[in-house]
């Protein structure tokens, strides 16, 4: 899932941060609640969308996993995936043919009963072209989806098209997927906060506004009424730039115990001081801590450090001079000392990173980045290779999000990095996390970021479709046959060692051709008021900790 500039908090699984009691006034190892179960986290930015569809953000997730329900969930230790919406699923002697039985009593926030068609509509919407689904790309590997989603939007055969893909209501309980080839990796897909269903009397209700786009999942104060989710809590308010509340969805009758947490707040904050502040002052029970106040934080009782499997990267638009040029991208990235950067920027909050697998899983493979790593001679003589004059790119603008302090110091350093390594006066072209999403969505760039992926789940699958062809997950517009052959290959294979050597010619080609210029692994430090427990991490955590498990928060007496 995307980082982009706003740091996601993708935990890797623990055992239970904290220890989880049981619902009531009071609980069997003597902790008594609170009379409000009221939780206040932070989202650094509005999300684009309800439509679980339409989502791609982590800030974006933080909302819809709490609203709508996929197929299976992450498991507590990050392991495997098991049911959430579907109980269990069994898989065909072909290895092709999944089929999810739904949980039983299963409703919708209005009452109405969730059925295996509402699954079929939601995963064709997904792999509608006219949609442009950004997550799309993951769900390939269904029967026709590739095609499918790659016809012109202006087709008029595309509806007739969005038949022939692999998916199948067998009966209200049973939602039938077959895949184009085995797919071991096909049930962490179904794990994605994407894999819900979608209403298609709601979707048709409301109907589309002026710009073509859905009603029914826009982010307007009129979501409490539109949003209609499958999930453990629903839209009861939506203030514009300010916060999102969730109340507990009264009808959900699905696999997930009640919750405790009666409200929970999302507050809108783009500035990570100013979140610090309210977390200090009360009003946030969690925060992520500003790489500024590292030290003052590094004895606290209150602080929890957390491995990430995350990596971040400065995105490069390789469709715009001089970026077209790979000897040019590679340049520039030899010129940053990542070393250096964690040091002094992140506080020795993470490792230096050359390649695009993090350190945990399996395909980590810290040797293949030897093209990315810095040298300032290497760097200087690979722009002399490109036949590209240091003077000539003078002006070349970094966009970053100008709100945010920590990516200010960021993007200085970078800027300082390319001064001195090679000799370039950069230009910082910093605006809201919003307009940055915007701009690297579109490729209204140059370079930009950070940006970067937290796992959804624990496959390299999950990682290297991201810089796929036509991916919509990948800012760089890059495009590279070898790649994507190498790719495709490591999806199919099931022998762990042809995925092994398939991954190693995709993680080499990506790092020699440079479409982003790798930074660093993240190591989350955050900060939870001592009354919060029931709180479990999963590798998939979005912008607030527990957010997989929210049944299990609770708010003690304080």
């Amino acid at each position: 899932m995307h980082l982009g500039i706003r740091f996601r908090a993708i935990a890797l699984a623990t055992a239970a941060l904290f220890a989880v009691v049981a619902c009531g006034g009071s609980s069997g190892n003597g902790l008594t609640l609170a009379s409000t179960q009221a939780l206040n986290v932070r989202l650094t930015t509005e999300p684009a969308s309800f439509d679980p569809g339409q989502q791609q953000w982590d800030y974006e997730a933080a909302v819809g996993r709490q609203t709508f329900e996929a197929l299976l969930r992450t498991t507590k230790d990050g392991k495997d995936a098991v049911g959430a919406a579907a109980d269990s699923y069994t898989i065909d002697s072909t290895g092709t043919v999944y089929s999810f039985k739904l949980h039983k009593g299963a409703k919708w926030s209005d009452g109405q009963p969730v059925k295996a068609a509402d699954f079929v509509y939601g995963f064709q919407r997904l792999l509608d072209p006219r949609l442009a689904a950004p997550y799309s790309s993951f769900y390939y590997s269904i029967k026709n989806a590739n095609t499918v989603n790659n016809m012109d939007p202006k087709d008029p055969g595309v509806d007739a098209a969005l038949q022939t893909l692999g998916l199948k209501a067998v009966d209200d309980s049973t939602f039938q997927v077959t895949l184009e080839a085995p797919a071991g990796y096909f049930k962490w897909v179904a794990s994605l906060w994407t894999s819900s269903p979608v209403r298609k009397d709601i979707v048709s209700k409301y109907g589309k506004d002026s710009s073509g786009n859905d009603k029914w999942g826009a982010v307007a104060p009129t979501a409490s009424q539109t949003v209609i989710g499958n999930g453990l809590y629903q839209i009861s308010e939506d203030v514009p730039k300010d916060h999102i509340t969730l109340v507990p969805n009264a009808n959900y009758s699905g696999s997930q115990p009640k919750p405790t947490i009666t409200k929970i707040t999302e507050s809108l904050i783009d500035d990570e001081t100013v979140a610090y502040a309210k977390y200090k002052s009360g009003e946030l029970d969690m925060v992520g801590v500003p790489v500024a106040d590292t030290e003052a934080v590094r004895s606290s009782p209150e602080l929890v450090t957390i491995p990430e499997l995350t990596v971040f990267w400065v995105d490069i638009n390789v469709k715009k001079a001089p970026f077209d040029n790979p000897k040019v991208r590679l340049a520039f990235s030899q010129a940053i000392d990542r070393d250096s950067f964690v040091t002094n920027i992140e506080k020795g909050r993470g490792i230096s990173a050359t390649t695009l697998i993090p350190k945990g899983m399996r395909n980590y493979r810290p040797d293949l980045g030897t093209p990315q790593t810095f040298n300032a001679a290497t760097a200087k003589a690979t722009l002399a290779s490109a036949g590209v004059a240091a003077s000539a790119l003078t002006g070349i603008k970094y966009t970053y999000n100008s709100n945010s302090p920590t990516n200010k110091t960021i993007a200085e350093f970078v800027q300082a990095q390319f001064k001195t390594n090679l000799g370039i006066d950069i230009v910082l072209d910093g605006t809201d996390s919003k307009t940055v999403s915007k701009r690297l969505r579109t490729g209204n760039y140059q370079i930009g970021g950070p940006s970067g992926w937290g796992a959804d789940y624990p496959d390299s699958q999950d990682w290297f479709d991201i810089f796929m062809t036509g991916s919509g997950n990948q800012f760089s517009n890059w495009s590279n046959k070898t790649y994507d052959d190498a790719v495709t290959a490591g999806d199919a294979a099931s022998d762990n060692a042809k995925r092994d050597a398939a991954y190693q010619t995709a993680e080499t080609t990506l790092v020699q051709d440079a479409p982003v210029m790798f930074l660093y692994q993240r190591t989350g430090w955050f900060l939870v008021k001592p009354y919060v427990k029931g709180i479990n991490t999963t590798p998939n955590d979005d912008q607030w900790l527990g957010d997989f498990f929210t049944w299990s928060i609770q708010i003690a007496q304080h």
